[in-house]
């Protein structure tokens, strides 16, 4: 039995194993996560989480504000084309239709 279980998990001490144990599955999912970051990675994550209640917040609303920002600054481009085109057409028509009278 001791041949089907890696190496790895054979040198982790019992309590070790034991949380692992008593881990979900969505858990287990985070960890394996967490373990595929690089170095760099787990240190800006760690910064992060090790942030106080109030920065926290303060970084996910700066993320929220940014998100807004740049979808009323893309959506804000579209109409304003949008619109722009529509004057446009609407002037070349008026133009002709004046030109048409006697």
């Amino acid at each position: 039995m001791t041949g089907a279980v890696p190496q790895r998990l054979r040198e982790l001490d019992p309590e070790t194993i034991l949380w692992l144990d008593r881990l979900d599955s969505k858990q287990r999912e985070a960890l394996i996560w967490a373990g595929r970051l690089n170095p760099a990675q787990r240190e800006r994550l760690d910064k992060f989480l090790d942030l106080d209640e109030d920065h926290f917040s303060a970084g996910f609303a700066v993320v929220k504000l940014w998100t807004r920002l740049r979808w009323l600054g893309s959506t804000s481009m579209w109409i304003i084309l949008t619109v722009a085109g529509l004057l446009l057409a609407v002037t070349q028509i008026i133009d002709q239709l004046k030109g048409t009278k006697p």
